[in-house]
């Protein structure tokens, strides 16, 4: 249902979101999980539309969503 490919986000030298790469089937219940300050809330608001990705890809339902600077 969604899947994450090397998804990235910076502000400035603040890595908040690097690499990250993981999908959710449809059904089961899924969290995300860490401590402050980790980029949980940046990576929820760039799958969201908030922030556009500065690289990767995001598809929800097998369409690709949230196009960032750098397309593959």
């Amino acid at each position: 249902m969604l899947k994450l490919v090397n998804v990235t986000k910076s502000f400035g030298a603040l890595h908040a979101v690097d690499n990250v790469t993981f999908e959710v089937k449809e059904g089961p219940l899924t969290g995300l999980i860490g401590p402050n300050g980790s980029g949980k809330s940046t990576l929820f608001n760039t799958i969201a539309g908030v922030y556009k990705p500065d690289n990767g890809e995001i598809y929800f339902k097998g369409n690709r969503i949230g196009v960032g600077a750098r397309q593959r």
